[in-house]
C-alpha cells in the first residue's frame, strides 16, 4: 500500500498499520516532506512529495487517502485511473457533486473502494448490527446518538470543515443509516455555546438534529465540540422487543474508590475509544482485497451518508425541516 497524506489522520492510521501483518505500507506521500519522512520512518517505507511516485509504482496494490476532505475526490479519481484499490477517510468528498464524480470514477474503473466509517467495524456496533439483521429487536422504532469531542479543532479548520454535522456528526448519521436505513427528513437546532466567537463566522459548536426515517422510526443526533470529561460517544437503537445501547464509559474497567468518592478514567479521543475498529476496518480492507470480496462501506454508500450530513447542516443553518432526497438529487 501507499499512504497519501501524513497529517493527523495519516499518523493515526500509521500507528494502527504498524501492528497489522495483513498490510504493508511501502510509500508515504505528503506535500510536506517532513510529514512524509516522519511517518515513512515509522512504517519502514519510502517518503515522497509526488503522488505519481505511488500511482505509477506497479508494486503498489492500494492507496490509503488521509488528506483533507476537499482533496478526496481528485485523489480518488487519480487512484482509480491508475487502477489502485482505494481506502479513503470519511467523508468521500466535500460536496455531493464532487462525491458523485468520485463514485463514477471508481465504478467506471472497476476498482474496489472503501470509505473510513470505522465505527461500523467496532465489535459492539458490529454485534448490534448482526442482532438487528437477525430480527432480534423486531420492528425498529427509534435511534439516538451522542457525539462530543473533548476539545474543538482550530478555527481555521472549522471554517473549511463543511460544518458540525458534515465533519463530526457524519459518523453518527452514517450509523443511523447503518442501523435503521435511509432518513426521509431532518431538522436541527444549535448554537455557539462553548465558543461564542464562532457566531461571527456562522459556525456552531453544539447541535441537536431530529430524524424521521423512511421506515417510520424517529431519532436524534447530538453533537458538540467540547466536554470537560473526555470523548463521549453513545449510540442507541430502540425496537419493539428491546433496546441496544453502545457506550464505552471507562478505560480500563476500573473504578477507584477513595476519600473523594469513586473515579475512573474515560477515553480522551477517537484513537483511545476505537482502536479495535480502526484495526478491523484495515484488516477487512486488506483481506477482502486479497479474496476478491466486496468492500464496505463503498463510495456509493458513503455518498448517501454525506447527503444526509449536508441535509442536517442545511437544517441547522436555515432552521427548516429538510427532505433528504431534495438535497443534491441522486446518484
Amino acid at each position: 500500500m501507499a499512504m497519501i497524506g501524513a497529517g493527523r489522520m495519516g499518523q493515526a492510521h500509521a500507528r494502527v498499520l504498524l501492528g497489522l501483518p495483513e498490510c504493508r505500507v511501502v510509500r508515504v506521500v505528503d506535500s510536506q516532506a517532513e510529514n512524509a519522512e516522519r511517518v515513512a520512518a515509522e512504517l519502514g517505507a519510502q517518503a515522497s512529495i509526488h503522488l505519481e511516485d505511488a500511482l505509477q509504482d506497479p508494486a503498489i496494490d492500494a492507496v490509503i487517502i488521509t488528506t483533507p476532505t476537499p482533496t478526496h475526490a481528485g485523489l480518488i479519481h487519480a487512484a482509480a485511473s491508475a487502477k489502485k484499490a482505494i481506502f479513503v477517510e470519511k467523508p468521500v468528498a466535500h460536496s455531493l457533486e464532487a462525491g458523485r464524480q468520485a463514485v463514477m470514477a471508481v465504478e467506471r474503473a472497476g476498482v474496489p473502494c472503501q470509505v473510513g466509517f470505522q465505527r461500523r467495524y467496532d465489535p459492539a456496533y458490529a454485534r448490534a448490527k448482526a442482532l438487528i439483521e437477525a430480527g432480534e429487536l423486531g420492528r425498529l422504532e427509534g435511534f439516538r446518538a451522542v457525539g462530543r469531542d473533548p476539545t474543538p479543532p482550530k478555527l481555521e479548520f472549522l471554517k473549511t470543515s463543511g460544518g458540525l454535522f458534515v465533519d463530526m456528526g457524519i459518523h453518527d448519521l452514517d450509523l443511523a443509516r447503518f442501523f435503521l436505513g435511509e432518513v426521509a427528513e431532518v431538522y436541527a437546532i444549535g448554537g455557539a455555546l462553548s465558543n461564542p466567537e464562532l457566531r461571527e463566522h456562522g459556525l456552531f459548536d453544539t447541535a441537536v438534529g431530529t430524524l424521521r426515517f423512511e421506515g417510520g422510526a424517529v431519532g436524534t443526533v447530538e453533537v458538540a465540540l467540547r466536554t470537560a470529561y473526555g470523548y463521549d460517544i453513545r449510540t442507541e437503537v430502540l425496537g419493539e422487543r428491546g433496546r441496544y445501547h453502545v457506550e464505552r464509559d471507562r478505560r480500563p474497567d476500573l473504578t477507584i474508590y477513595d476519600a473523594r468518592g469513586g473515579s475512573f478514567d474515560r477515553p480522551r479521543n477517537f484513537e483511545e475509544r476505537f482502536p479495535e475498529a480502526y484495526a478491523a476496518q484495515m484488516v477487512a480492507f486488506a483481506q477482502n482485497l486479497h479474496a476478491g470480496k466486496p468492500l464496505s462501506p463503498t463510495a456509493r454508500d458513503a455518498w448517501h451518508s454525506l447527503r444526509l450530513a449536508l441535509a442536517a447542516q442545511e437544517a441547522l443553518e436555515t432552521g427548516r425541516v429538510v427532505r433528504v432526497r431534495d438535497v443534491g438529487g441522486d446518484l
